[in-house]
């Protein structure tokens, strides 16, 4: 059998997520899932693809799923011709989307064996109903800003985010604050930052707060604009025009060596 080539990713999140706790191979499902998602950012493999990768059941893979998508990390879409089901795509997702992160794993020793019910009573058929994301989402407590409002504006405006701008917004998530993640987004977004230069952008742009001791909004807010002042005065000084493309401008009376064909 034909094995993905691209690395695969396995977030803490996950790791220690209690109601994972006794389903290790749970987490090498999501992990293969979040490798096979590296190209186009969602998974298309088949419960029969995973059953002979791993030698289970379909069933038991179908479980697995079930379990994952429940706990909020595997997003289902399934792509329809009519009512014929053409593919399933699984996105993954490396924050849950309608878990309290914190809650969760500040108690990741305590276990799965609580208050979490299992879903693995579920219906085992193979995966053929579109998941439902209309849930109500727990806010978190750094500010107005939840972490499915950042990655909502994300998928909003550059796409569903792949396995690794997953992993990113959730450790500048925690690093920054939702507020500063959501703040320096709009201010890509205000630039007309494409999709594909998103992450690299954001990047950038975080790593200058942190050089700059920026940790609030407001702060942000102070610098970009000493920036934009410090910009329109350059401009000005040059008279309001650009700076030349060209270091040496072409002169009117050049004359082109001969055999140059214009």
């Amino acid at each position: 059998m034909e094995h993905p080539s691209y690395y695969s990713i396995l977030t803490a999140n996950v790791r220690y997520d209690p109601r994972l706790k006794n389903h290790a191979d749970c987490k090498v499902l999501y992990s293969e899932i979040t490798a096979l998602s590296n190209k186009y950012g969602y998974c298309h493999a088949t419960n029969k693809y995973f059953a002979k990768l791993y030698d289970r059941p379909v069933p038991t893979i179908s479980k697995w799923i079930n379990l994952l998508k429940d706990c909020g990390y595997l997003k289902v879409v399934m792509i329809k011709d009519g009512k014929q089901i053409k593919e399933r795509r699984i996105y993954p997702v490396s924050t849950p989307i309608n878990v309290d992160v914190n809650t969760y794993l500040g108690k990741r020793e305590e276990g799965i064996n609580g208050n979490v019910k299992s879903p693995i009573n579920v219906d085992v058929k193979e995966n053929i109903t579109s998941i439902n994301n209309t849930s109500k989402n727990k806010q978190l407590t750094d500010g107005s800003k939840s972490i499915k409002d950042v990655f909502n504006l994300w998928e909003q405006n550059w796409g569903f985010p792949n396995a690794i701008a997953q992993q990113d917004l959730t450790e500048w998530c925690n690093e920054f604050g939702n507020d500063l993640v959501h703040h320096a987004m709009t201010y890509a977004l205000r630039r007309n930052i494409p999709s594909k230069g998103a992450d690299r952008y954001l990047a950038k742009k975080l790593s200058g707060y942190k050089r700059s001791n920026v940790k609030t909004v407001e702060q942000a807010k102070a610098n970009e604009q000493k920036h934009e002042q410090q910009m329109s005065r350059e401009y000005q000084s040059m008279g309001g025009r650009r700076r030349p493309v060209h270091a040496d401008p072409v002169k009117k009376d050049y004359t082109p060596p001969k055999g140059f064909d214009r």
